[in-house]
């Protein structure tokens, strides 16, 4: 699985985690489980996340996201 994209809040992720899903990404968000202990803004610290997605599917899942991003 490669790295793809931090989300900068935990409704983001929230978002991008259910755009993965809608289109079959096969992905996991890193830190994600640790970030629900710590809520509130992200921080390089304790509760940063990161999307991590099969390396085969990595294009399509920066296309969904910048299409997120740009809306």
């Amino acid at each position: 699985m490669v790295p793809i994209y931090t989300p900068k809040s935990e409704s983001e992720a929230l978002v991008i985690t259910s755009l993965m899903q809608a289109y079959g990404v096969v992905f996991f968000m890193r830190g994600g489980a640790f970030s629900s202990m710590y809520p509130g803004p992200v921080s390089n610290s304790l509760n940063e996340q990161t999307l991590m997605v099969d390396e085969d599917q990595a294009e399509l899942a920066r296309e969904l996201i910048k299409s997120f991003l740009s809306a």
